[in-house]
Formats: structure tokens, sequence, C-alpha cells
């Protein structure tokens, strides 16, 4: 604990120097660059002297007060270092304009000044947490370049396997570590003995099962990363691959079986990847089961309405589906939880599922975006089951459509049944069909839209930002305006009011 607090003081001791020079820089271009620009050229040394210090201290508080709401940065990826710099200044801006107003000096230090000081600062603390912290990262973890790969597997499925490996690249989370990877030579589990160079051999799950004890003990033997698929339905991040550790294949999986209640809603904690691992193996006993991702606005409707909130708590799993969601999980406790996006999870659960033999089916949306989404589905996932695309009439079904619609459902053999219908049109299409078709269901809204590509979704900055929903309320502000501006308030003000009882 004590060397991490050494990296920490280490870490802000360079973001004190780069905000000093932010701020040397900033006098520099406003005094000396363009000053001829200004009816009033002159400047209070003594004043901008004391400034300084000031803005140091408040930059030195700041840093202690994120610190407790940040990870470390050595851990961090370059979007969330990115994040957290724009917060610290954001929260260093409103601190010094109120400072300022509050002891009458606004009128003393020119707003370029501190405009440019905010603006280098950004740039020169982005730097450093970015050198730093790749450079702490490095040294705290053993580096592992894997880039050419060995493929052992079964001739029916050699064209898939290579296809993900080259595409996805080697990611292995534990160590943080990716890099691309080009299979160099595939070889039968017949042949089994590689003859290329190689950073690592991969295994497909069928191949090793008709591989001899012998033989796998003699591509052990070989020194290099020996990876291999769990079970072709167990697909860890990138390629299906999990290192060995310790002479076993190990994937970490919670088993979605934490629940935190965020208004009465009973969110189900984990993280995409596992989410989509546990569905693929686990989706004939959820068979008959509905899946809901619930946001702010379906979180606060089941609040005021029971009966709603009984269909949400009512599922197999309910995931939180928006940053504030998850933020709130996490204050209650809950640290590795994460927002889970239907959207998302659509796109791991199609990957991880190509070549398991899972099978899926749509029902939803208009007649366009399921064209659009077929064709893009087969370009995107090109070993992707897809046995059935409905868009159903905008309008009450007859109880003679409705039992149709299920047997067609049915006889599909579908695993996965994504219903796009909207909330919460679809969690209510969900529970009056539970039993009746036998795979499991999952609500994803816009999510149909999003995959199709007729609706753009929000850039990850935005996302991380928790503001997906304003980059939505831009797209459409005529439907979305009134269902954001009620929602979020009575999100706000429930949460504020069930914390203080």
């Amino acid at each position: 604990m004590k060397g991490l607090k050494n990296i920490e003081n280490a870490m802000l001791v360079l973001c004190l120097g780069a905000e000093a020079m932010a701020y040397v820089y900033a006098l520099l271009f406003r005094y000396v660059l363009l000053n001829w620009y200004y009816t009033n050229p002159t400047r209070e040394n003594d004043f901008y002297k004391l400034f300084g210090g000031i803005l140091l201290f408040l930059y030195w508080a700041v840093f202690l007060y994120r610190k407790k709401k940040r990870a470390v940065v050595w851990e961090q990826d370059n979007w969330d270092r990115a994040l957290e710099v724009f917060k610290h200044h954001i929260t260093m801006i409103i601190t010094v304009v109120i400072f300022l107003f509050f002891i009458g000096w606004s009128a003393r230090i020119s707003r370029t000044v501190l405009a440019l000081t905010a603006s280098f600062g950004m740039i020169f603390d982005l730097v450093i947490r970015w050198q730093f912290g790749e450079r702490v990262a490095r040294r705290r973890q053993k580096t592992e370049k894997i880039q050419q790969v060995v493929l052992i597997a079964c001739e029916e499925e050699s064209e898939r396997l290579r296809w993900c490996i080259e595409r996805y690249g080697y990611n292995n989370e534990w160590k943080e570590i990716h890099s691309r990877c080009k299979v160099v030579q595939t070889v039968t589990p017949q042949e089994w003995e590689p003859a290329a160079e190689a950073d690592m051999i991969y295994l497909s799950d069928r191949a090793k099962r008709m591989l001899k004890e012998e033989q796998l003990q003699q591509l052990e033997g070989y020194g290099i990363p020996l990876c291999s698929e769990l079970k072709p339905w167990a697909q860890s991040p990138g390629t299906d691959m999990v290192v060995k550790n310790g002479g076993n294949a190990v994937l970490f999986r919670s088993l979605m079986n934490r629940r935190s209640p965020v208004l009465g809603v009973n969110y189900t904690t984990a993280n995409i990847t596992e989410v989509a691992s546990y569905l693929i193996s686990h989706s004939a006993e959820l068979g008959g089961k509905y899946i809901c991702f619930s946001n702010v606005h379906t979180t606060v409707m089941a609040a005021d309405q029971p009966e709603y909130k009984e269909i949400l708590n009512g599922s197999a799993m309910t995931f939180p589906d928006g940053m504030p969601i998850a933020k709130k999980i996490r204050q209650n406790g809950y640290y590795e939880a994460e927002r889970v996006a239907g959207p998302d999870l659509m796109e791991e659960l199609f990957r991880q599922s190509m070549g398991s033999g899972k099978k899926h089916y749509f029902y939803g949306s208009t007649e366009t975006t399921v064209e659009k989404l077929k064709e893009r589905l087969s370009e995107r996932f090109p070993w992707m089951e897809i046995v059935g695309m409905v868009s159903p009439p905008f309008r009450e079904l007859t109880e003679e459509e409705d039992d149709e619609a299920v047997r067609q459902i049915n006889e599909s053999g579908a695993d996965f049944v994504w219903i796009g219908l909207g909330a919460p049109k679809q969690e209510r299409w969900m529970k009056a069909h539970a039993g009746k078709i036998h795979a499991v269901m999952l609500g994803v809204g816009a999510g149909f839209d999003f995959h199709a590509g007729t609706i753009r979704r929000a850039p990850r900055i935005i996302q991380k930002l928790g503001l997906e929903w304003l980059y939505r309320l831009f797209q459409n502000p005529g439907r979305l305006f009134r269902r954001y501006f009620v929602t979020n308030i009575k999100f706000f003000l429930y949460t504020k009011l069930k914390s203080k009882r």
C-alpha cells in the first residue's frame, strides 16, 4: 500500500508541475503573444503570483477529492483517463469561479488567462496521466505480445476461428494486454503438431477432445501460451481465448447471483462479458423466461406503477441499462456493477454464439429496420444463426394472430428471442408470453435500430459520461423531451428522498 501511495504522490507532483506550466503558458499567450489585441495590456504581477499559488492549492484539493471517486491511473483505460481529466478540470473551473466571485476578484483576473489555463491544463494533465499510467502499468505487469498464432482445429471450424482470432486479436483482461494476431498456420487434430514459429497455440474444444493426453502434454511443453475454448459456448472477450494459469484454463464468472434494489427494482449486477457467456451456457434452463434492461425512465415508471415493477422483478434477470442506475448500484456497495445495455449485450452475445449452434429470432420494429438489421448482422457476424425476423403490426394482435406468432417462434427452434417493441410494451409482452415461448426472451428496445444503423449510437465518451440520454434527446427532441425532463427530475427526487429515510 505504501508503494502505491508513493506512486500516487509522484503523479500528483507531476500534475502540479503540468498545471503550473499551463498557467505560465496562459500568461505568456495573453500578455506577450496576444497583448496587441487587447485595449488594456497591463497586468498585476503580484496578483498573478498570488493567484498562481491559489490555483495550485485548488488543484491539489480537487485531486485529493477526486482520488476517492476514481480508480488509480494505471488501472484506467485511455477513455477513463480523458474522462477523469475532464471532470477534474470542470470541478476546478467551477471552484475557481465561485472563489473569485465571493472574494471580489472577478474583475482583476483576465478571462483569457482562465480559459487558456484550463485548456492547456487539460492537455498537459492528459499527457502526464497517459504517459505515467502506461509506464506504471508496464512495470506492474508482465508484458506479453501475442501476434503469431498456430490454430489447431477441425476443418469445418477453422475458418470461423481464424476469422475470430484475426478480427478480435488477443485480449487478456487480467493483465490488460491486447494485441492484434495473425494465424500463421492451421493444423488439424490429425496433424496436431505445429511446424511454424508462433507466440501462442490456440486449440479448439473439438480438437482438444480428439487429442491424446500425451499429445496435450507435448503441446503444453512448447514453452509458449496454450489457449483453448472452455466450450464452444463459453468464449471470453476477443477470441474465446483463456490463458493457461497454473496449467489450467480459467474463466471467472459470478453467475449473476447478486441483486441490488434501486427504487424497488431488483437489478442483477454483472458485466457484459460474463452475462453473454452465462446466457449461452444456461439458455436451456432459461427457456420460457424473460430478461429486461431497465434505464432511468423505466425505473421511475416502476416506482410509480406497482404492476410494472412486478413485471421487472418477475424477470429471470433485470440489468441496469443506464449509467445513473449503475452508479446507484455501486453506491449500494456492489462496486463491480457495470452498465449492461441491451445493444451492447446483443453485440457480445452475437459474437460469442457464433459456431455454438445457438439460434436467434427477432420480433419487433419496422419492416425497413428488420431488413437492414438482417443485412448488417450477416456482414458483421457471418457464423451467427438467424432463424427468423418478424415485424409485427403496430396494433394489438388478435388471439389467433398471437397464437400463430408463438407457434412460428417455437417451431424455429430459437434459443434467444430478441424483442424490440419499446418499453413498457415489450416487458408486458414478454410477461404475457412467459412459459408460452420456449426460448429465453430479451427486451432490447432500440437495439434493433442501433444494430441496423437506422439510429446512430452515442459516441463512447458520451456513454461514459452518462449522457447518452442527452444525445438521443437531440436526435428526437419532440418525442423524448417530456420523458427525459420529467423522469430525470423524478429519479433525482425519489433517490434523494429514499436516501434520507
